[in-house]
């Protein structure tokens, strides 16, 4: 996005960063939840061991994570001076 606006607030950029990807943090987080939830009630009901719970729940955040797309700034950082 070259026509980003600069955006000097630290405040206000967090609230541009979380309204620009109000969609998507729902989502991620809707499917994060259902994956934790929905493993935990499968391990529990098949009575397998934790530790490979454990290890199956990282795998599936960690797939999820490199399946979906990165969020995005809808702003461009301010310009700083380079204080040395």
């Amino acid at each position: 996005m070259p026509d980003r606006p600069a955006v000097d607030s630290r405040t206000r950029r967090l609230l541009a960063y979380l309204r620009h990807n109000r969609d998507q943090l729902v989502v991620d987080v809707a499917i994060l939840f259902a994956w934790t939830v929905g493993s935990a009630a499968v391990f529990q009901w098949l009575g397998l061991p934790q530790w490979l719970y454990y290890l199956v729940l990282f795998v599936g955040v960690a797939v999820y994570s490199n399946v979906t797309p990165n969020w995005e700034r809808p702003y461009r950082p301010p310009e700083r001076e380079d204080r040395r």
